[in-house]
């Protein structure tokens, strides 16, 4: 009996040790644009997610629009998310997360990284657009 009660509480303690490292906040990834975040109209563009773990979901995230999501899986430690012949709508505020394969919750997202697109009509960086 006692021998029961004993492998039932060690199990219990490291299934709750287990529930513990599971909620630990993961590091942010840092995002980055190449070969720059300033984009000629109809450019292209890959921004760069790299996080301190392999084998991870990257996702990135637009923060004027909500509904913009891209996914990728990496073996690795990043992902690139590649961006064409941009507009000035696809302008504004990148970041992005992963997931560990343990986990299956987002990490913290990247900082906040401004894409800038080159309007035609001025070659100025076009201003996020508003919704």
């Amino acid at each position: 009996m006692l021998t029961e009660f004993l492998s039932l509480l060690c199990l219990g303690l490291s299934l709750g040790f287990e529930d513990e490292k599971k909620n630990e906040m993961l590091p942010k990834p840092t995002l980055s644009a190449l070969p720059s975040n300033m984009v000629e109209h109809r450019g292209n563009v890959s921004l760069r997610c790299q996080s301190h773990f392999q084998n991870v979901t990257f996702m990135l995230g637009k923060l004027q629009d909500s509904g913009y999501r891209q996914e990728q899986r990496s073996t690795g430690h990043e992902a690139e998310f590649l961006l064409t012949h941009l507009e000035p709508k696809d302008a504004g505020m990148y970041f992005c997360a992963y997931k560990t394969m343990v986990s299956q919750e987002w990490s913290e997202e990247s900082e906040h990284l401004w894409l800038q697109v080159k309007d035609n009509d001025d070659g100025r960086g076009a201003p996020a657009a508003k919704k």
